[in-house]
């Protein structure tokens, strides 16, 4: 090679160096100045600071840059203080400073009870029975003082009585890690469920007695590791009382006793990185849970359960989604579990589609959801120009078309003569509509069927995973 090209070479070489250094510093000169906040009438600022993944003085490169204040405004928006949450920059003396602006919520929500004493909506429109009803007043207080506590009163009268008062508080020391939360109650059912026929509870009443009495009081503690990590401890004190009657008709409602009190742990690891809470459509989620029934010196109760829950969500191409969960249950199966502490699908966290109007007890549970959707209506914002308040009056929403398939296993060693649908596998598919707006609203309405070929049109008030 002539020693032309030599350095020619050389000089492209040279060049191609001194591009790339250029490029990695100017990725790396992103110096955060000063952080301001607007529209947190409410909210106190170091509330907003916990959830930002930056600080000023923080020299980061672009794409981490970017990183953080995305993540950063999910932290915010998953909190459930604000509606809107929007970021802005200004360079000034090479340092870019970062403006959020927010339209908090309304936080105080007294809303008149008008509830079903069944388990969901599509259970009491099986009978339509107006009689089953509860009214009374639900107040609840987000963000209570600011400092995103919350605090809920119950007050019903009607089918059933009920009397809870509940205080959150997140944050009581100065790193905003440490919470503690407290709570009692009492709640009269008029009527209960005692057992399942045919994977369907029935249930029974007495006329000017109670079914069912329960006191309770409860002492929570939680510890936030890090941005995306939670602990939650709770310590619960239960007074619990059925009428006799009721252990006539299933004298394996209860341990043997009409009454009890006993102690319950209950310990939850969270781990949740994703994008939007109330509706994902990017991210994943784990927790495990930890429940002991009964133990120190009120041990005349002994159930013990663990439970384990992932889901992930992730974008597929364009405006089509993909999300799934898998979840197990598993109990001291060896014992024995009366009706009263047995889980099962359609209980807690285990609902599956198609199964709306049944539950599937059993001593071990597993479960996988599927969800392909595709986004009809990308998210929109819209400002109803007559609603002067923005916490009303600017909105978003977006709608989702849903393909589903659900299959689930409930293993029942104790009473599978009439629980006819544990010990196989079951499932279930079908389509659906998803409406997501602001304050957390999901609305879901879904057409499915199942292995046993029943078919039915159900309504949903959350995500399905």
């Amino acid at each position: 090679m002539s020693l032309k090209w030599m350095v020619v070479v050389l000089l492209l070489a040279v060049s191609s160096a001194v591009l790339c250094q250029t490029e990695h510093q100017s990725d790396s000169l992103v110096i955060v100045g000063k952080i301001t906040y607007s529209g947190n009438k409410i909210t106190r600022d170091n509330i907003i600071t916990r959830e930002l993944e930056f600080a000023q003085g923080d020299t980061l490169t672009k794409s981490e840059f970017r990183h953080k204040l995305k993540k950063s405004h999910d932290n915010l928006m998953n909190r459930s203080l604000f509606n809107f949450v929007t970021f802005s920059e200004n360079d000034s003396a090479g340092r870019t400073n970062v403006q959020i602006t927010f339209v908090e919520r309304w936080y105080i929500w007294p809303i008149p009870v008008f509830d079903f004493a069944d388990r969901n909506i599509n259970v009491w429109w099986e009978t339509k029975d107006f009689s089953r009803l509860n009214y009374g007043i639900d107040l609840r207080v987000d963000n209570f003082r600011g400092r995103m506590e919350v605090l809920h009163i119950i007050l019903q009268a009607g089918y059933d009585k009920a009397a809870i008062a509940r205080w959150e508080i997140p944050y009581i020391n100065k790193k905003q890690k440490f919470g503690i939360s407290v709570a009692a109650g009492v709640i009269y059912n008029r009527q209960t469920n005692y057992i399942n026929i045919n994977n369907k509870p029935d249930y029974r009443g007495f006329e000017n007695q109670y079914a069912k009495k329960n006191y309770f009081s409860e002492l929570g503690l939680s510890y936030r590791a890090s941005y995306n990590s939670f602990h939650h401890l709770l310590f619960t004190y239960n007074h619990l009382w059925y009428n006799d009657s009721l252990l006539i008709l299933n004298p394996d409602l209860t341990y043997g006793a009409g009454q009890y009190n006993y102690l319950e742990l209950f310990y939850k690891y969270k781990l949740d990185f994703r994008d939007y809470a109330p509706y994902p459509l990017n991210g994943y989620y784990f927790d495990a849970q930890f429940t002991q029934t009964g133990f120190g010196l009120l041990s005349d109760m002994n159930f013990t359960s663990v439970e384990f829950n992932f889901d992930q969500y992730f974008p597929v191409y364009n405006r089509f989604y993909f999300a799934y969960r898998l979840a197990a249950l598993f109990t001291n199966k060896n014992k024995f579990q009366p009706y009263m502490v047995s889980p099962g699908i359609e209980l807690g966290d285990f609902d599956m589609r198609g199964y709306e109007l049944y539950v599937i007890n059993g001593q071990e549970l597993g479960m996988v959801k599927s969800n392909f959707k595709y986004e009809l209506i990308p998210r929109k914002i819209h400002r109803i120009k007559w609603i002067k308040s923005e916490k009303f009056g600017k909105l978003f929403y977006a709608l989702y078309a849903n393909l589903f398939f659900d299959a689930g296993y409930a293993y029942d060693k104790q009473n599978g003569q009439i629980n006819p649908l544990a010990n196989q596998l079951l499932w279930s598919t079908g389509l659906g509509v998803d409406f997501v707006t602001f304050y957390d609203i999901v609305i879901r309405l879904e057409y499915s069927v199942n292995k046993q070929k029943n078919t039915g049109l159900y309504v949903g008030l959350v995500a399905p995973i």
